[in-house]
């Protein structure tokens, strides 16, 4: 019955899911829940909120599955709601988008060059990067690079004015090159 299940179509679980159908949910969950976690992850930046929130993601999910419209966009529905869930989570820890500090910044250089900056094997290392960002800039930078939010609907959804979403990424960019250039030239004289 199991693998049965595994070829299912999102469709097809949703469907058992609203004939009342639990392994349609069982078989959803094990689908998502890695993808949700890792979303909400990168968002809040702590394990335990993490898995209490991709947790409260799917209770969310299951609850309005019915009002889910195409059901065979199961993946990006729930992970839309990972991510409203976690940025819930940091206003509600009364986390505001405000103006960067100058001394954040001060220390960027202009024009660096970005090529190859999300190259497979560096992607673990601009993760753990930019996990050392400020909440508020590792938000933007982690919905427009894994989320592939534009700025325009990040700007909507923090409710914050687009220029400033620009402006964080801008400047969250150029701290990020800044911090791999050190390794770039060490790897080079290796």
């Amino acid at each position: 019955m199991k693998t049965n299940s595994k070829h299912k179509s999102d469709s097809d679980l949703v469907r058992c899911c609203n004939s009342g159908d639990s392994s349609g949910y069982s078989e959803l969950y094990h689908r998502y829940s890695r993808a949700v976690f890792n979303s909400v992850y990168r968002l809040v930046g702590d394990r335990s909120n993490a898995e209490d929130i991709t947790q409260e993601t799917f209770i969310k999910a299951f609850s309005e599955i019915a009002s889910l419209k195409n059901s065979d966009s199961f993946g990006g529905w729930i992970k839309r709601i990972g991510i409203n869930q976690s940025l819930n989570h940091i206003r509600k820890r009364k986390i505001y988008f405000t103006e960067i500090e100058d001394e954040i910044i001060s220390n960027i250089e202009d024009d660096v060059p970005e090529a190859g900056l999300l190259r497979e094997e560096r992607l673990s290392q601009l993760q753990h990067i930019i996990e050392t960002l400020p909440l508020q800039i590792r938000t933007i930078v982690n919905l427009y690079l894994f989320e592939d939010m534009s700025q325009e609907d990040i700007a909507k959804t923090l409710d914050i004015p687009h220029a400033t979403v620009r402006s964080y990424y801008h400047r969250a960019k150029k701290k990020i090159i800044e911090k791999l250039k050190p390794q770039n030239n060490n790897e080079r004289s290796a």
